[in-house]
């Protein structure tokens, strides 16, 4: 079998990059071994433009965000929403406050609420909070659709990739029956632990979310307050946003469950229930300065990555791919702040 690239992974960014190849008249094979606690399994798509203790918006983020929307829509998987953000205390109300007087950060803020009480009296917002334009991504659609298209064409191997069983030739690699012209890593976390990129500065983190049914009041907004809440509707929400450095695995944790259930019903004014239907954790696969890795290596030339795209993966994902996609057909340069030669090999 003869393609021009063989992608490692169909989760957000594998999916996204093998798009925007064929897009330019490449051929993919895309070889998954079906990784039910991957990132982008686990992940609820969000995307919230003011985040972090400090209330702070990415510099790239309205660019990011633009592209986003204009190609998750072609898919049908952008789903423009409102994120309230409720604020902890009074300083962070007035963080609130001057980025609303921000050029930049203004166009995704609505409004801000200096108490309780001013958008809805069940929500316990003593002290305000930001309505702000987001987002979310039906990631199980997206990754769902894109498997079957990729399976009818013949083009999805369902199996485990071994790097070692590639072989590089003089023009380009082989991997038992196929030929290609480079072999692109989109495997999360996984490129940290083993392959040809275990010498960046991955920093992977371990996140887990629930899946519960609840009497709590309806919403149309995404609650988030040290954590997220997601209405999916008919009483049925989503909830996580935790970070762990160290035992990285995918194994549910009670403690996480038990957290998260408590931070949604402190969302509310009134006692409300919570009935989990669904426990899931997985490794983000984050990066020491917060921006993925993408590109190629830099003494093989036939392996790329297109990954680290951590907790901002919906965001970056749409744009990096189309770069990523023009870097690998025309040799055009990815941006530096996320090529991965800004990292060198080590010795």
């Amino acid at each position: 079998m003869q393609v021009d690239f063989i992608i490692i992974g169909q989760g957000l960014a594998g999916t996204l990059l093998a798009r925007s190849l064929q897009q330019r008249n490449q051929r993919v094979l895309v070889v998954d071994n079906n990784w039910k606690n991957s990132a982008s399994k686990v992940a609820a798509g969000l995307m919230t433009p003011l985040t972090g203790q400090r209330f702070t918006l990415t510099p790239e983020y309205p660019e990011l965000f633009k592209t986003a929307e204009k190609e998750l829509s072609k898919l049908n998987v952008f789903r423009p929403t409102h994120v309230y953000r409720m604020f902890v205390d009074a300083e962070q109300r007035t963080r609130g406050l001057k980025r609303a007087e921000c050029d930049t950060c203004a166009p995704f803020i609505e409004k801000i609420t200096e108490g309780a009480g001013k958008i809805s009296l069940d929500w316990s917002d003593e002290f305000g909070g930001a309505m702000m334009h987001g987002a979310w991504v039906d990631l199980p659609k997206l990754l769902q659709e894109s498997a079957e298209q990729l399976k009818a064409a013949q083009l999805l191997r369902a199996e485990e990739f071994n790097y070692a069983d590639a072989l590089v030739t003089d023009d380009g690699v082989q991997w038992h029956d196929v030929s290609a012209r480079g072999i692109i890593f989109c495997d999360g976390y996984r490129s940290a632990l083993s392959g040809p990129f275990t010498y960046l500065p991955w920093q992977p983190a371990k996140g887990e979310a629930i899946s519960f049914n609840s009497n709590a009041p309806d919403s149309s907004v995404v609650l988030n307050r040290q954590g997220w809440a997601l209405p999916l509707g008919q009483g049925r929400w989503r909830a996580g946003t935790n970070w762990e450095w160290t035992g990285l695995n995918e194994i549910p944790t009670q403690v996480q469950n038990e957290k998260f259930q408590k931070r949604f019903k402190e969302y509310f004014k009134c006692e409300v229930s919570v009935e989990v239907t669904d426990h899931v954790a997985g490794v983000r696969p984050c990066t020491s300065d917060n921006h993925p890795f993408i590109g190629t290596h830099p003494e093989h030339k036939w392996l790329h990555l297109f990954n680290g795209m951590g907790p901002r993966g919906t965001v970056w994902a749409p744009t990096l791919a189309q770069e990523m996609a023009d870097h690998l057909v025309e040799g055009r340069p990815v941006r530096s702040t996320c090529d991965l030669r800004r990292f060198t090999v080590s010795a």
